[in-house]
């Protein structure tokens, strides 16, 4: 389930990019595209910018790509078209797919200037390779020597009849899904995506008509991303992953008159921090912000420092009683494995190699206080200074405990 849900939470946007692309080219529903064109310029323009102004290098390189290929391939003469074309899109999925194993810098950098000069370098590349020799690298079967001979069936034959095009495309869908599998996250499933709108669009035959479509698609989807990875920024708290304090107030916003507050306090967090260093107690706060996520029964947030903030909705307070006291119980049972000097920093790997090589498990306990709206009180602040008064008697009556605001 938590697979299922981090799936749809990363791959909406991109579910229905493509979903747009798709209508646009069966056109169930007939569409005036027209304005596409100018659309496509407009949306890869704005991806452009807003990547460089949030500093997502990745989505500024992949949008300058894209916005370059498609003024280019939209000036090529058509008796060279076709061959431009195919391996122009295979170098940009190529190029995405590579990216999105990099990671985000300034744009106006070293870096930036080196991936700029080596979409350059490609770009002449290509139209050298078009003028000397294009017949040879169309003939070209570059799988054909490494594969002679091994029984491989009719895969073989298949890899074997492969030209440069065709071989660049499933490196890069290749590539991208491994990457994507790796390191899931809105923006690297939203490359793969384009990896495979361009795809798509060698697949189909590339025409004008769906070098405009792939060209709008990609624009609107990188824009979406940009704004997204800004978003996040602002309101996703980068240690633990779940919403910031700024998400809390915007969210309180939304409340109704019927709602619960819980404050939750990592116990003996000082000491834990002053005797395992503070690489632990980040652990410790990406430990305990999953499960409070996971099992708390309301909307989690972090508050500050190893302070969380847990809000329900309604008037049921029992239910959310008996969430809190299970989100307990899960966490003082935990053992938590100190990571090995060894362990990679990347979660889905270190989760691989969860339980060997840590030398030392510890346990971690919390404390809530929970108090429920009233005709007493009834703005979200009251109600939070009263679970903050039922947080410190649970941590005078002993800590790791439940305490509620009667």
């Amino acid at each position: 389930m938590p697979f299922l849900v981090n799936t749809l939470r990363y791959g909406w946007l991109s579910a229905l990019t493509l979903g747009l692309a798709a209508a646009l080219y069966f056109q169930p529903v007939p569409i005036d595209i027209a304005i596409l064109p100018r659309l496509a310029l407009l949306l890869l323009g704005a991806a452009l910018g807003l990547g460089i102004y949030f500093k997502a290098s990745r989505l500024a390189f992949v949008a300058c790509q894209l916005l370059a290929g498609y003024i280019l391939l939209g000036q090529i003469p058509a008796d060279g078209r076709s061959w431009l074309v195919a391996h122009g899109l295979a170098l940009l999925a190529l190029n995405t797919s590579i990216v999105m194993a990099l990671r985000d810098r300034s744009v106006i950098s070293f870096f930036g200037l080196l991936l700029a000069g080596v979409l350059v370098l490609e770009m002449l590349g290509l139209g050298y390779l078009y003028d000397c020799c294009a017949g040879i690298v169309t003939a070209a079967r570059p799988l054909a020597v490494v594969l002679a001979g091994l029984p491989l069936g009719h895969i073989g034959d298949w890899l074997v009849s492969l030209g440069w095009a065709d071989l660049g495309f499933l490196v890069a869908a290749i590539l991208g899904l491994a990457v994507a599998a790796v390191r899931r996250d809105p923006v690297n499933l939203g490359l793969l995506s384009s990896v495979l709108l361009t795809g798509a669009v060698y697949v189909l035959g590339a025409g004008p008509r769906t070098l405009v479509i792939l060209a709008a698609c990609a624009g609107l989807l990188l824009a979406l991303l940009a704004l997204r990875s800004a978003y996040e920024l602002a309101f996703r708290d980068d240690l633990t992953g779940i919403p910031s304090r700024r998400a809390y107030s915007r969210y309180l916003l939304t409340l109704g008159r019927s709602f619960s507050i819980a404050v939750v306090d990592i116990d003996h967090f000082k000491k834990l921090n002053d005797r395992y260093g503070h690489q632990v107690g980040d652990q410790a706060l990406r430990m305990v912000a999953g499960k409070i996520a996971r099992y708390g029964g309301g909307r989690a947030f972090r508050y500050g420092g190893e302070e969380f903030v847990l809000v329900f909705r309604g008037r049921n307070r029992e239910r959310a009683e008996r969430a809190l006291e299970d989100m307990r119980k899960r966490i003082a049972g935990y053992p938590l494995r100190i990571r090995g000097a060894n362990r990679p920093h990347n979660k889905s790997a270190g989760k691989r190699l969860r339980g060997r090589g840590g030398s030392q498990s510890i346990k971690t306990s919390v404390s809530v206080g929970l108090a429920s709206a009233s005709r007493d009180m009834r703005s979200p602040d009251e109600v939070l200074a009263a679970a903050d008064k039922a947080l410190y008697r649970a941590k005078r009556a002993g800590r790791n405990r439940v305490c509620t605001h009667k």
